[in-house]
């Protein structure tokens, strides 16, 4: 979790920074009636049975799209002189899959799920809202799956296509490094 605050630090904007190491922090739910109690998120694998899964898992993706997406920024503003909000890029990067925490739980035996009705992008991005964060990193949240996973809508900026770019690149990347084939590279 230090790494992630460390990067969350890097939020020039003092306001969006302190919301996102709060969240960070306390990943808890403002509704009371969602009634799941956060597991510990640097505890957790980033899935059951797929990319990062071991115990810390969720936590490498996350530092892991981070970073991808922070450098992804920077290339693409180099390159292209396009000006791109790396405030909103850090923020969404490190709270996509926050609400895994709600999803994902440890029973005896292994990993398993909570029974939660919502999706985590979808809750994450109900969470952010309540937590009055601005709408891009709601976006950024709401949006990590694109077309791919289930999400409240596909990519719309640019801040949102490099953290979904990121998240998809890093998940690939992990399985293909562990043997685990996934559907897409399958159809090669």
């Amino acid at each position: 979790m230090e790494k992630l605050i460390k990067l969350a630090e890097k939020i020039k904007d003092p306001d969006l920074r302190k919301k996102t190491i709060e969240l960070l922090k306390d990943p808890s739910l403002s509704n009371p009636e969602v009634p799941y109690t956060p597991a510990n998120f640097s505890e957790l694998p980033a899935w059951i049975g797929d990319h990062h899964f071991y115990p810390g898992g969720l936590a490498d993706h996350t530092y892991s799209v981070t970073k991808i997406a922070l450098e992804t920024a920077k290339h693409f503003e180099k390159l292209y002189g396009v000006k791109i909000n790396t405030d909103y890029v850090i923020a969404g990067a490190l709270l996509h899959d926050i609400m895994k925490v709600v999803i994902l739980s440890k029973e005896p035996g292994g990993w398993g799920f909570t029974g939660c009705l919502l999706d985590h992008a979808v809750l994450a991005a109900a969470e952010l809202y309540a937590r009055k964060f601005p709408e891009e990193v709601i976006h950024i949240v709401a949006s990590h799956g694109g077309e791919l996973g289930a999400a409240a809508a596909a990519p719309r900026t640019i801040e949102a296509q490099i953290v979904f770019c990121a998240d998809f690149f890093d998940t690939m990347v992990e399985s293909f490094i562990r043997g685990k084939q996934i559907l897409i590279l399958r159809e090669k």
